[in-house]
Order: structure tokens, then C-alpha cells, then sequence
């Protein structure tokens, strides 16, 4: 990842016997490197920094990145952090209520994306209409992720939709195999009568799923997400979004035209999808909006300027 861009890595190990030898690798770099900032972005790296930290006899500023809502359960070690970063609300809310002594000390900063890996071109149109066999007028809805989010709660929704539009498709882009939730799903569309409405795509590349504009109508983040600690709409910007108005994909949608955030369970999510699958020139419009929206509010320079700001302001009050 970092070849060619000057940044210097340095491999250490995190678990067993080796850890411990990290140790002292780790305090030999601070030491040799004159760090003045530690940024931690998982919760088990802290002890190891901390105790590098002493080793170097030095004194640099320590931020940890709390990406997951089960962060480290330890009030003592994120007290020990000069500050913390996340990535929505819906963290920082959680940190609050865990740590109230760290709320002041917690900082939002969210994810930019590379918004040239955005080209429809790249991909040959209509190729998954193609491989699935689908007809050009036909509607797909999907949802990006494994099905660890719980996708299963979106079918009792998709039953309602298609009493509007019978020949739509749900498309997964999920792995089919791997963890038991899938048979679960399986079980449960095969009971609603919905096996021949759920297409799964596989993991796709980022290639095809940063253009995957030619493939889907609507993109649903169903009350399954509700604990999502940001949104997915991360990953497929400029189609039209549907989401449970919970969890972190608030921050990505609020104030959004290009997104509908829903109240209630699955038929009010599927009355929110019915409106835009009905309406073409809405779907655009959300569309062209969400475009605007993720360029404004979510491109990679803005994040790297965020985070700029972010290490100046630390370096100043340490």
C-alpha cells in the first residue's frame, strides 16, 4: 500500500511470543525516529504503545481511532489517550455514555474517498443485467456487505415491494459462503417465496462496484444496519439510498437529497422504496444529489486536510 510514497513502515508483530519483542522494536523506533505522535487504530495495540512509550523515554501524544462500537472496554487505558478519533456520531455517542471523563477529548473525522475510482465507463454497461439474465426495464435493489449485517431483515420488506413491482430483484453483494447467516437468509427468502427474487453477485471487485451505476436502481441499508458505525453509501456514492435513520449512517445521509432515512420496520421501508422505485426522475435527481453530496462533504482531500488539522492542533497543546 504505502510503496513508492515515501512513508516508512516498519512490520512488528501484535500476538504471541513476538509481541513482546515489538516491545522493544517499537520503542527503539520512537526513540531513533523522535516521534512526537502515536496514533493507535486498534484497541489491543495500546498496552504494547504504552509500555514502548516508557521503554523509549520519551513522551509523545497518543490518539486511538475507535472504528467499531465494541471498542476496548477499559475506561483506565482510553483515559490514558491524549485524544480519541472516530469516524460518526453514533461512536462518539457510545464513547460518551462508556467514558464520559474522554467525551471532551473526542474528535469526528470521516472517511474520504478516492472519487476518480468512480468512472462507469470503465466497466462495460449493462454486464450484470447481462449475467444474470435480466431484462433492461427490470428494477434491482441491493445492499453492499456480508450478510453478518443481517440482511434477512430487508425480506419482509422486499414481499411488500414486489406486491407493486413483482419482477424485482434483490441483489447481495455479499459473499454466498462462509458464515451461517447465509443459510439462515436462505431458509427464510425460500419460505416468503422469494429464492428467484435474490441474486448474489459474490464479493466484487472494486472496479465493478465503484461502477456499479449500471447496475442497481436502489441501494437499501435496512434496520439490520442499525448498529452500522458509518454508512455504506461510502462505498457506491451516486446510487439512491434508502437506510434505517440509526445507527452511523446517519452522518453519511442527514441533510442528504440523495438518500431517504426511515422510521419504523420493514413496511415502512418498503413504502420508502415503492415511492422511488415509481419515480424516475426522483431516482435521478437523488442521484445527481448524492454525487454532489459525497464530493462535499466526503472526498479524500477533505479528509486528509481533517486529519492535517487534527495532528497540527495535537502537536501544539502536547
Amino acid at each position: 500500500m504505502f510503496a513508492g510514497t515515501g512513508v516508512e513502515v516498519y512490520p512488528v508483530r501484535r500476538s504471541g511470543a513476538g509481541a513482546l519483542f515489538s516491545v522493544f522494536t517499537i520503542a527503539n523506533i520512537m526513540k531513533r525516529g523522535g516521534y512526537e505522535i502515536v496514533s493507535i487504530q486498534r484497541g489491543h495495540d495500546i498496552i504494547q504503545s504504552l509500555v514502548a512509550s516508557l521503554l523509549s523515554l520519551r513522551n509523545p501524544s497518543f490518539t486511538y481511532t475507535v472504528q467499531v462500537p465494541e471498542f476496548l472496554k477499559s475506561r483506565f487505558l482510553l483515559n490514558r489517550m491524549d485524544r480519541i478519533t472516530t469516524i460518526s456520531r453514533y461512536i462518539a455517542g457510545k464513547i460518551a455514555n462508556f467514558a464520559p471523563s474522554v467525551a471532551r477529548r473526542t474528535s469526528i473525522l470521516y472517511y474520504g474517498i478516492d472519487l476518480g475510482q468512480f468512472n462507469p465507463g470503465a466497466t462495460p454497461s449493462g454486464w450484470f443485467r447481462k449475467r444474470f439474465g435480466l431484462l433492461p426495464h427490470t428494477k434491482i435493489i441491493a445492499t453492499v456487505g456480508d450478510l453478518w449485517k443481517n440482511q434477512i431483515e430487508f425480506l419482509d420488506a422486499l414481499v411488500e415491494i414486489r406486491k407493486t413491482f413483482p419482477d424485482v430483484r434483490y441483489a447481495l453483494v455479499a459473499s454466498e459462503t462462509g458464515i451461517g447467516q447465509i443459510t439462515e437468509f436462505k431458509d427464510r427468502a425460500s419460505r416468503l417465496g422469494l429464492t428467484d427474487a435474490v441474486l448474489w453477485t459474490g464479493r466484487l471487485s472494486k472496479k465493478k462496484c465503484a461502477c456499479s451505476t449500471q447496475m442497481l436502481i436502489l441501494r437499501l441499508a435496512p434496520t439490520a444496519t442499525r448498529d452500522s458505525v458509518f454508512g455504506c453509501s461510502k462505498r457506491l456514492p451516486w446510487d439512491p439510498v434508502i437506510a434505517a435513520n440509526e445507527g452511523g449512517i446517519r452522518d453519511s445521509l442527514e441533510g442528504c437529497r440523495g438518500g431517504v432515512l426511515v422510521d419504523g420496520g420493514p413496511r415502512e421501508m418498503a413504502a420508502a422504496a415503492i415511492r422511488v422505485l415509481s419515480d424516475g426522475g426522483e431516482r435521478q435527481a437523488m442521484s445527481d444529489a448524492g454525487r454532489k453530496w459525497v464530493a462535499a462533504k466526503f472526498s479524500r482531500e477533505r479528509m486528509v486536510d481533517d486529519y492535517y488539522q487534527f495532528f497540527e492542533s495535537l502537536k501544539k497543546t502536547h
